[in-house]
């Protein structure tokens, strides 16, 4: 094996809580997941958490055990038609907006009968970053399961793409309008992301390359549209304004992100605490912080973890 072509080796192992792997079938659809345990003396709660797009667990190692050592469960899947997760007949699928928020609803349900089979209080917090972000912030607007959700955080969460990401006016209008028909649904876009803008940290560049080339990407043109237009609509009144106002939500977003835009996310906060009565949304952003948060330089990647430790901890109860 040449030098070109060795391994490139994980920037975090998980060494004191490794994650357990698990396959869920539920209808059509058999869905990969990795759950980090927190010891049942120290436990607090579950996490449940929703990736973003062609995102990878392994940039969630240290995430995942920080919360499983603080008290939490920390619960990964993959959605459909992304990492290891498989349609029965063992193609890929595609996931649009119906089966993006069925996916939840029914990872919510698994979650909670789980708690319920153990014996503990179901005590459930949402998670997510970029598309999972901006998907579980319409979640708890007017997800099915929003009530039995303790709070919410969204890492660099999908409400605006970038203008250095957009793919602009002019492809968003064809994709559009190709998805009114059946037949193009399905058709692939390409979507490339810049390694440069997903993280600063140069283990995790090089890590990230060894698992492909992040300007190789593409999507199903359905995928492509809901994602866009789901995030987009978070900052109109119809959907901001069903949000509980005392469920917690917290936001996580890099000040130099260049495919998801901070003020996306400063809009949002913005929107809904100009609601009277609104409590507990609040965002933190991060100077040098890009993209993958969990995954950027060390500095900012260790405040953001304990950032949303900090926050799950307060509102456990």
């Amino acid at each position: 094996m040449s030098a070109q072509s060795a391994p490139v080796p994980q920037p975090y192992i998980c060494k004191d809580i490794p994650p357990v792997e698990r396959d869920i079938p539920i209808d059509d659809c058999i869905f990969r997941s990795y759950t980090w345990p927190a010891s049942k003396e120290s436990w607090k709660g579950r996490v449940l958490f929703v990736h973003g797009y062609r995102d990878h667990h392994q940039l969630y190692y240290e995430l995942a055990e920080s919360v499983a050592k603080a008290g939490f469960d920390f619960f990964f899947f993959y959605q459909r038609g992304e990492g290891e997760s498989r349609l029965v007949d063992n193609s890929k699928g595609v996931s649009d907006d119906y089966y993006a928020y069925k996916a939840l609803d029914d990872m919510i349900e698994y979650n909670l009968k789980e708690l319920s089979d153990d014996k503990l209080p179901a005590k459930l917090h949402l998670m997510g970053a970029s598309m999972g972000g901006g998907l579980i912030l319409n979640y708890a607007c007017h997800g099915l399961y929003r009530d039995k959700i303790k709070s919410v955080a969204a890492l660099s969460p999908l409400i605006l793409l970038h203008k250095n990401s957009y793919p602009g006016k002019f492809i968003e209008y064809v994709v559009r309008t190709i998805c009114v028909f059946d037949f193009g649904k399905n058709l692939r876009v390409n979507s490339p992301l810049n390694l440069e803008y997903i993280t600063g940290d140069e283990e995790y560049q090089k890590f990230m390359l060894s698992l492909g080339d992040t300007k190789a990407l593409n999507g199903a043109f359905v995928e492509t549209r809901d994602f866009i237009l789901r995030g987009r609509n978070l900052l109109t009144e119809k959907v901001y304004s069903g949000i509980d106002l005392k469920v917690p939500v917290f936001i996580c977003h890099g000040e130099n992100d260049n495919i998801t835009d901070v003020n996306g996310s400063k809009a949002f906060i913005s929107a809904v605490n100009s609601i009277e009565g609104m409590e507990n949304k609040t965002i933190n952003t991060y100077p040098s912080g890009r993209h993958q948060l969990t995954a950027d330089i060390p500095a900012v990647r260790h405040q953001v973890i304990a950032d949303l430790i900090d926050f799950l901890s307060t509102n456990k109860d």
